[in-house]
């Protein structure tokens, strides 16, 4: 694979990780319905907020990486 493909797939990547922010709170409500899981739900949002917005940011220093390794 090279860098131009490496690159094309972080950005892609993270573009489907940002759709997948900008819809979690829908995703999770289905789980926010269950009695069960009250209180859990929120921390299980932050979570998953956390841990995508931390994948998204390593993939914009790989490809900041792999852009000067390109120059």
């Amino acid at each position: 694979m090279g860098i131009d493909e490496a690159i094309q797939k972080l950005e892609t990547s993270n573009q489907g990780l940002n759709t997948i922010l900008e819809n979690l709170n829908e995703q999770l409500a289905d789980l926010r319905s269950d009695p069960r899981l009250e209180g859990l739900v929120d921390d299980l949002e932050n979570l998953f907020f956390a841990y995508i917005k931390t994948w998204i940011k390593g993939n914009n220093e790989i490809v900041e990486i792999l852009k000067k390794e390109q120059k």
